[in-house]
C-alpha cells in the first residue's frame, strides 16, 4: 500500500511537470497563507523590492519572484510553488550590475541536481566521467514535489549601516526518489522516498563597492525509504553533492577562473578540479566569485556536527547526457521569464533570453558534504559581485604582461643591435 502511494506520487508529478512545460502565461489570482493577492506578468523594476507570483494556469503552478534594485544592482530570484497541487521544487537566482566603463554583467546559478555518491577514491568530491562510464555518484535525489511550502517574503533589516535584504523559501514533506543517472530519463527509481524538508534562505547586502549573496541551503532527514529496483538501498556511509549551473551574459568577453586559471567546463579534460572559490572575470577584469569551502553543520541524533565542505569545478562529461538533455527541458520554464533585454532594458549587451543549458554552461560546480549518511544538513556559501570593479584577475594579467615584456626586451636587443652595426 506504501509502495503503491509512491508510485502514484511519481506518476502524478510527472504528469503535473509535463503540463507545466506546455501551457503558456495567463493572468489569474491567487491565495497565499489566507491572504488574496494578484498575480502578474511583468516585475516591476522600478521599486527597491517587492515580492510577487507569475502564473500559468490552467496548470495551478506559478513562479514566486523577488526582486531587488539598489545601490546600482539588481537581484532576481525564481522559485515554483502552487496551491492546487503538491509544489514542484525548482529554482534560479541571478544578479546584473556593471563593471568599470559601465560594462553590463549578468551572472545566474541554478540549482540542477542533487547527487548521492561513493567517495570510494578518499578525495571527498565525486569523480564521474560518464563518456568512460566510470562514476562514484551512485544515485541522482529526485525532488518531485512538496505537500507543504513556506514562503519567507523578502524584508529589509538595517545591521548598523548597512541594508540586509532577506527572503527564502522552504519545501516540506517532499516525495523524492533514488535514480540511477544513466536511467534518468527512464525514470528507474532505485527507491522511494520521503525528505523531510529543502530550504534556501537568502541574504543581500552591499559594502563599498562590493555586494554579498549568502545563500543557506539546508536539507531534511531522508526517511521512509521504499526500495523499487534496488531490493536493498541504503544511504550510510554515502555522501551529498549539489549540481550548479551558471550562465554568464555581457557585451564584452568573458571568462570562468578555476584556482586562478582558465576554466570551461564544455572542454576541461579532467571531470572534477577541487577547488575554494571561482571566479567570472570580464576581459581582464573581476567581476564575480563563488565562494566554496568552509564548513556545513549535520545534525545526528540531536547534536550538531561540523565538517569542512568541499567543491569542485564540473565538466560537462561528469553529468550523464540523457540528465542533460531533461534538465535543459525543465529549465525552459524559467528561461521563458528570463529575457534580459526587457528586465534591464538600459542595459547594454546583455542580449535576450537566457539560455540554462548545462551543456553550455562554462562553469558547472558542485558543493560537496563527504559526512552525510542521509541526515539533515545546512551550508551557507557566499556569492560576490564586484560592482564598477577595475580588479584584473592577477593569472590573467600575468598572462597577458610576460608576452608583453618578452616582446619589449627582444625589441630593445635589436634596437641595440642595430645600432652597433650602424656607421658613425
Amino acid at each position: 500500500m506504501q509502495l503503491s502511494r509512491y508510485v502514484s506520487a511519481f506518476l502524478v508529478g510527472l504528469l503535473i511537470t509535463s503540463i507545466i512545460f506546455s501551457v503558456s502565461l495567463l493572468s489569474t489570482n491567487i491565495t497565499l497563507s489566507g491572504q488574496s493577492m494578484s498575480s502578474q506578468t511583468n516585475i516591476d523594476t522600478t521599486a527597491e523590492y517587492s515580492n510577487g507570483s507569475i502564473p500559468s494556469p490552467p496548470t495551478g503552478v506559478w513562479i514566486w519572484y523577488t526582486w531587488i534594485n539598489t545601490s546600482e544592482t539588481q537581484i532576481i530570484s525564481y522559485a515554483l510553488f502552487s496551491d492546487t497541487y503538491n509544489s514542484p521544487i525548482m529554482s534560479f537566482l541571478g544578479q546584473h550590475f556593471q563593471i568599470e566603463n559601465n560594462t553590463d554583467v549578468f551572472v545566474g546559478t541554478t540549482l540542477a541536481l542533487i547527487e548521492i555518491y561513493n567517495d570510494t577514491n578518499g578525495d571527498s568530491i565525486p569523480q564521474a566521467n560518464f563518456t568512460s562510464g566510470e562514476s562514484e555518484i551512485i544515485y541522482h535525489l529526485g525532488v518531485n514535489s512538496s505537500l507543504n511550502y513556506q514562503i519567507t517574503p523578502i524584508q529589509k533589516i538595517m545591521k548598523g549601516e548597512i541594508a540586509h535584504y532577506m527572503w527564502g523559501f522552504k519545501h516540506e514533506i517532499i516525495d523524492g526518489f533514488l535514480l540511477y543517472p544513466e536511467q534518468y530519463m527512464g525514470h528507474i527509481a532505485a527507491a522511494f522516498v520521503t525528505i523531510d524538508y529543502l530550504s534556501f534562505m537568502y541574504d543581500f547586502y552591499v559594502v563599498q563597492n562590493a555586494s554579498y549573496l549568502k545563500t543557506s541551503f539546508e536539507i531534511g532527514n531522508i526517511t521512509d525509504i521504499q526500495p523499487y529496483d534496488d531490493p536493498s538501498p541504503s544511504l550510510e556511509g554515502l555522501s551529498l553533492s549539489l549540481l550548479y549551473s551558471t550562465v554568464t551574459s555581457s557585451a564584452k568577453s568573458y571568462s570562468a577562473y578555476v584556482n586562478d586559471e582558465p576554466y570551461d567546463s564544455t572542454t576541461a579534460p579532467n571531470p572534477a578540479t577541487t577547488t575554494n572559490s571561482s571566479q567570472i572575470a570580464v576581459e581582464m577584469i573581476k567581476a564575480y566569485e563563488f565562494i566554496f569551502g568552509e564548513s556545513y553543520n549535520l545534525t545526528r541524533s540531536e547534536t550538531i556536527e561540523t565538517y569542512g565542505a568541499e567543491s569542485e569545478a564540473a565538466a560537462t562529461i561528469s553529468v550523464h547526457p540523457d540528465v542533460i538533455y531533461g534538465l535543459d527541458w525543465a529549465f525552459s520554464w524559467f528561461e521563458n521569464n528570463l529575457n534580459l533585454s526587457e528586465m534591464f532594458p538600459a542595459a547594454s549587451g546583455l542580449g535576450g533570453q537566457v539560455d540554462l543549458n548545462c551543456s553550455v554552461s562554462t562553469l558547472l560546480y558542485r558543493n560537496c558534504y563527504p559526512v552525510w549518511d542521509g541526515l539533515p544538513i545546512l551550508h551557507d556559501p557566499t556569492y560576490v559581485a564586484y560592482l564598477f570593479s577595475n580588479t584584473i584577475i592577477l593569472e590573467f594579467s600575468t598572462v597577458i604582461l610576460f608576452p608583453m615584456f618578452i616582446v619589449a626586451t627582444l625589441f630593445i636587443l635589436v634596437v641595440s643591435r642595430i645600432r652597433k652595426h650602424q656607421p658613425f
